[in-house]
């Protein structure tokens, strides 16, 4: 290679998530319907700076939030200070009459939108939950629950009887980011769900009481002085208790309670609410909720009559492996109708499709076939139509994509909507009359448009401008098709060549690793464009250093049939398998892949999967960097193990561990941690060190002090270090003295460059 090894690492630096931001410009429409009107803003980053943006959907019309000028002006004089109209200091805004609402400087602030008089309305609380009309906010103090009118800053208390793990509106400990937010200096809000007219509001309070302790220590507090202890309720895979909890509504008016009847549900790693499987009914008279048992084999539909109690369960749906409401496991298909009948997504067929359950217990396939339904979009209940995101329909339709169709409730033909090969992500008002949809492909920058409810398009809003990514060396990948290990099972994988690419030249390959099954890696969209979990975090930065970077969509991740998600399920590390097949296909038709020079990396669940790479394919994999693994998942939380791979009564976790596999170490390891992840805690790392240290084998490890799952905290530092490893081991250069600058604490990116 010909370009210095240091300015190859200020392109990279320039590929960092947070600097994709200044590269490009209207990257997608996130639209933030307005209570329970057609009506929406924007928050638009364009190449003249940040620009709010108004939607009427019903009129049909797009136009500025407000006078930027004015606004940057009247706060300057409200506050005593300037402000760039091109970046003023806030990502959200809120509507009050001819007014809107924004946060500033830790004050709630209203502007007049008629004569741009700016008044301070009080103290902003970020830490709590507001009402969808602004006037109320839920927060959590000592377990328990206030209400604050946020026209006075009173407060009024609602619960007084929560105590240490028996507390409202909270997640259990292992999701809870405990860690993440003492570094940060955030306190999350309470977990609760309004009423659609913001007179109740539905939450939880959660049971760990029984759960047994986990212990981390902050070896390096920032006041100094002895390192602390921090203690916290933790269910590991085969404990006998997990998290329950039970449900609740609150009346804002009275503060008046009515606690579910039945008993408490388990909730043994991410809240119901947090995952947005608890909600109300369109008018606001009834709450539901989604639970599964412990393993995840059968799921319920909770209905509540918040005035009496009384829940019954709607819909049951029992598997042999679990059940999940959509492809991956933080998606919601289920949608309660007028009628009382419940659209419900089902993998019973082997793929997932939508089921009619009527009152009587009668149900209907909506959809069937071999290809998927994605997502629900909107159920027009009057014409009994629903639209809906399904991939893989057609011969030779990539299965990941998601095209928009639409079909009677009482099924019949489907009719395609869209047919453009693109991927669509739709984003649908409360009452489903409209959604934006923001089309994308790994190689089409967004085109974010308007449909109604019948998919027609209303208004085109933005087209993602990426001049300035295409200008810093920025290609994007190549989506290719290979086979499994088996020879038979197709495989998606995305490729990443090197900027300056030669073809007559050769280069190290990278394989970026995730193998969980409860989503997908491989990029389908442009960048910052939305999506799942995608390779595209990190792999375009090491396409800028010199290598090849590919991303398999192996055997046992999600977004496919059944089948191919459960395969996970054997345990033995058959996704090792299956990359390594990959990066040898590939190879045979790309020359310039020098499999003499295979790394990969990953964190989290591709943590430990790229460590089992190196040991299970070493003739392949040369060298791995492997972040926050969960090495032995006998001694990670309960949730992740018995959900996706199975109870330890008819699950092996012994074979399923890199601990035994120590002794198979050949290449390069750095092994790396966040010195206080709480949630893939560094027991897991350190369990397959003492391993390789009984192994005799030659290793490198990294504790970053204070650091969470995420390895924000020294988070430049990090990933320089990673960088190093593979340009030093891979590349065969010596990494140069060079230091990424301090990356801010965005809160749009925050669990970007984690896992």
């Amino acid at each position: 290679m010909t370009t210095d090894i240091a300015a190859r690492y200020a392109k990279a630096e320039a590929l960092l998530a947070h600097n994709l931001k200044k590269l490009i410009h209207s990257p997608q429409v996130m639209p933030q319907w307005i209570r329970d009107t057609e009506t929406f803003w924007y928050r638009n980053p364009t190449a003249e700076g940040v620009r709010f943006v108004v939607v009427d959907a019903e009129a049909g019309t797009k136009e500025p939030a407000f006078d930027h000028e004015r606004l940057a002006a009247a706060l300057g004089g409200l506050l005593g200070e300037e402000f760039d109209p091109a970046e003023l200091p806030f990502h959200g805004i809120e509507f009050a009459g001819g007014a809107v609402r924004v946060v500033v400087e830790e004050q709630r602030v209203q502007v007049s939108l008629d004569d741009y008089t700016a008044t301070i309305l009080g103290p902003a609380h970020p830490s709590e939950t507001a009402s969808p009309d602004g006037r109320s906010a839920v927060g959590l103090r000592d377990h328990n629950l206030y209400l604050r009118d946020l026209a006075t800053d009173e407060e009024r208390q609602l619960t007084t009887d929560g105590t240490e793990a028996f507390s409202y509106g909270t997640p259990p400990d292992a999701s809870a980011n405990r860690v993440m937010q003492e570094n940060l200096g955030i306190t999350a809000a309470p977990l609760v769900v309004w009423s659609p007219d913001s007179t109740r509001f539905l939450t939880h309070r959660l049971d760990q009481r029984d759960l047994e302790l986990m212990h981390l220590v902050r070896s390096a507090p920032k006041d100094g002085g002895r390192p602390k202890a921090m203690t916290y309720r933790y269910a590991m895979v085969g404990d006998e208790h997990v998290a329950t909890a039970e449900f609740f509504v609150f009346d804002a008016a009275t503060g008046q309670v009515t606690q579910a009847k039945g008993d408490p549900v388990p909730m043994d790693y991410v809240s119901a609410i947090a995952l947005g499987h608890a909600w109300w009914g369109d008018d606001g008279t009834k709450a539901y909720w989604l639970s599964v048992n412990r393993g995840g084999r059968t799921a319920r539909l909770h209905e509540l009559d918040p005035s009496t109690g009384e829940v019954a369960v709607l819909q049951e749906e029992s598997s042999d492996t679990n059940v999940l409401h959509g492809p991956q496991f933080y998606d919601r298909n289920v949608k309660v109708l007028d009628s009382g009948e419940v659209l419900w997504w089902s993998e019973r067929s082997g793929w997932g499709h939508l089921y009619l359950y009527a009152p009587d217990g009668s149900v209907r396939a909506v959809t069937e076939g071999d290809w998927l339904v994605r997502a629900i979009v909107s159920v027009d209940q009057r014409a009994r139509r629903v639209v809906f995101t399904a991939a893989g329909r057609g011969t030779g339709a990539d299965p990941y994509l998601q095209e928009l169709y639409s079909v009677s409730l009482d099924g019949g033909d489907i009719t395609a909507i869209t047919a453009d090969g693109l991927d669509h992500d739709p984003r649908p008002s409360r009452s489903g009359r409209f959604f934006v949809d923001v089309t994308s492909r790994v190689d089409v920058p967004a085109v974010s448009v308007l449909r109604d409810s019948a998919g027609a398009v209303v208004l085109e809003l933005e087209r993602a401008d990426g001049s300035g990514l295409y200008a810093a060396g920025w290609t994007p990948a190549e989506r290719v098709v290979v086979k499994a290990a088996d020879g038979v099972t197709d495989l998606h994988c995305a490729i990443y060549k090197p900027h300056d690419f030669d073809p007559s030249a050769t280069y190290p390959v990278l394989d970026e690793i995730y193998p969980g099954p409860q989503v997908s890696t491989a990029p389908l969209r442009f960048p910052l464009s939305g999506g799942t979990m995608t390779a595209e975090r990190h792999a375009a930065t090491y396409a800028a250093l010199g290598f090849v970077v590919v991303a398999v969509d192996a055997r046992g991740t999600a977004m496919r049939d059944r089948a191919f998600q459960d395969h996970a399920r054997l345990g033995g590390g058959e996704f090792a398998d299956d990359h390594a097949a990959a990066i040898r296909e590939l190879a045979q038709t790309r020359p310039w892949m020098d499999l003499e020079r295979v790394g990969t990396y990953g964190h989290s669940g591709g943590g430990y999967a790229s460590t089992r790479c190196l040991l299970l394919a070493p003739d392949l994999f040369k060298v791995a960097v492997s972040s926050a693994g969960d090495h032995d998942d006998r001694i990670y939380h309960a949730w992740w193990g018995e959900r996706f791979f199975g109870l330890t009564d008819e699950f092996d976790f012994g074979p399923h561990s890199n601990v035994g596999l120590a002794g198979n170490l050949e290449g390069k390891l750095l092994l790396a941690h966040g010195g206080m992840d709480d949630n893939v805690t560094p027991h897991l790392t350190l369990r397959l060190v003492d391993a390789l240290i009984d192994a005799g084998k030659d290793f490198d490890l990294l504790i970053v002090p204070n650091a969470d799952h995420r390895m924000f905290h020294q988070q430049a530092y990090w990933l320089r270090r990673r960088w190093d490893y593979f340009v030093r081991h891979l590349m065969g250069e010596t990494p140069p003295a060079y230091r990424i600058a301090d990356i801010p604490a965005d809160p749009e990116l925050l669990a970007t460059y984690g896992g």
